[in-house]
């Protein structure tokens, strides 16, 4: 899994990739990142560089050269906020560096049970709804649900179950990701868009939660690959 929950809304991750990737996030898009501990806050500075075991960040002002551990606190390009735990190693006056751990963990604030991605073309949607097969785009989902968008002929009621659902997913729009299959849903909102199309939110009825892996396995992946693709 990409993404735990944990208290205060806060989820967490462990996976290895995905924190390497977060924190080249934070390094090449020159995110201002703070060090707090009890009764201190740093002044806000940027990750310079990123070793197997180690992290070197600028030297903010103002800063505690007593300081041992400390939460490196930042909100990404979307606003969320997040947080690791460091060990300061040294502290380089000379060179305007502190030079820390590096995270096993990283936190960010969701307040959704599962973290909603956006898709990109072609992923589609196929269920059957009253004996009827549709076809739909996929605008985001999570492993809980999606949200599609349906032409005007395809009209789907609030409240009601659709069946057999395949999803066909791409992590890009040139690679395409394992097919997964879904017993039911439910319709949970409707919105109108553009040219008589309708925006439909849908949830996913999963009764055994083994069935709900592949779906977090693909929401994994997907933001990996975007990730990458925003530092390109």
């Amino acid at each position: 899994m990409s993404w735990e929950a944990c208290e205060n809304n806060y989820q967490r991750t462990r996976h290895k990739e995905l924190i390497e990737v977060l924190l080249k996030d934070i390094q090449e898009n020159a995110i201002w990142v703070q060090f707090v501990a009890p009764d201190f806050r740093s002044g806000p500075t940027i990750l310079l560089a990123i070793r197997s075991r180690e992290l070197i960040f600028d030297l903010p002002r103002p800063w505690n050269a007593y300081l041992e551990q400390a939460r490196v606190v930042y909100r990404d390009k979307s606003q969320i906020l997040h947080f690791f735990r460091v060990r300061i190693i040294e502290t380089d006056v000379e060179e305007k560096t502190v030079l820390t751990t590096k995270p096993k963990e990283i936190y960010r604030l969701q307040r959704r049970r599962f973290y909603r991605i956006g898709v990109p073309e072609p992923s589609k949607a196929t269920f059957r709804f009253k004996d009827r097969e549709f076809t739909t785009e996929i605008l985001n989902i999570s492993a809980s649900g999606m949200a599609i968008l349906a032409d005007k002929d395809q009209r789907l009621p609030v409240g009601e179950t659709i069946e057999d659902i395949e999803l066909s997913l791409y992590l890009t729009a040139g690679k395409p990701f394992d097919q997964i299959r879904l017993a039911k849903g439910r319709v949970a909102r409707e919105q109108p868009r553009n040219r008589g199309k309708r925006l439909y939110g849908i949830e996913f009825l999963i009764d055994n939660e083994k069935d709900r892996q592949p779906l977090l396995k693909y929401v994994l992946k997907r933001e990996i690959e975007t990730r990458k693709a925003s530092r390109l």
